[in-house]
């Protein structure tokens, strides 16, 4: 079988309003164009990038899915910081770091491309503050059935995304834990990913605030540039969606 990577990405007035990606048979590479150019509401620039994938791998399982009902966002930030701690991550440094995504974690104090990477001694490691880094090229082997069963779940395609990103993050040796929220100023839902679980937190972040974005907690002897290509290049599909609650 031979498989593609299809990504879109499109922006307003130079700046960024949607992206998306999938890994596709040939066969299907029309269909799934078609669903990420419906994806942006308004653009002024849109790209399509599609690549041969030359070797593919493949991940048995995704993470676990919990979802955690809280009042409000101080709330949730509490139960993340619990979730961090039971693996390790110092209260004190998650909580600088997590207060800083939600204020603007570049330079600029606006939101970052892609991750922080911060170790487990609180260092922050990424390569470009404004950048980050961003994991790509993950997809579930089955996308439709898995989309049916979180939709039946009241989960969302958002979710699907996310879990497949976290699950790729979560599977490399040296990431302990991501803690994520959306950029998107009305959609408050966001996730803590450790011990092979994703903790679907509602809400993580206060309603109209525009800030977000990833972290990833890793080992302190980490291999930033074996991440990153870890991260960036190495393309995963993944067999079966885990346990729903």
């Amino acid at each position: 079988m031979k498989f593609y990577s299809v990504k879109m990405r499109a922006s307003l007035n130079d700046k960024h309003v949607s992206g998306g990606e999938r890994i596709t048979l040939e066969e299907s590479i029309q269909k799934v164009v078609s669903e990420l150019l419906a994806r942006p509401k308004e653009f002024d620039f849109i790209n399509i990038k599609i690549e041969k994938i030359n070797n593919i791998k493949f991940i048995e399982k995704s993470l676990d899915v919990k979802t955690i009902n809280v009042k409000n966002h101080k709330e949730g930030n509490e139960i993340a910081l619990k979730l961090l701690e039971e693996v390790g991550i110092d209260r004190e440094i998650a909580k600088v770091y997590i207060d800083l995504l939600h204020t603007g974690a570049n330079p600029d104090r606006e939101n970052m491309r892609g991750a922080m990477i911060i170790t487990k001694s609180g260092k922050r490691v990424e390569k470009d503050r404004y950048r980050g880094v961003r994991t790509t090229n993950v997809d579930f082997l089955h996308r439709e059935e898995v989309k049916k069963i979180l939709l039946e779940k009241k989960y969302t395609e958002r979710t699907l995304d996310a879990l497949a990103l976290s699950t790729k993050n979560l599977n490399h040796p040296d990431i302990i834990a991501e803690y994520c929220i959306s950029d998107q100023p009305d959609y408050t839902t966001g996730y803590v990913a450790v011990n092979n679980t994703y903790y679907r937190i509602n809400p993580l972040k206060e309603y109209s605030n525009p800030k977000g974005g990833r972290i990833y907690f890793v080992k302190d002897d980490a291999d930033i540039d074996e991440l990153y290509k870890y991260l960036q290049e190495e393309s995963f599909l993944i067999k079966e969606v885990g346990s729903l609650e």
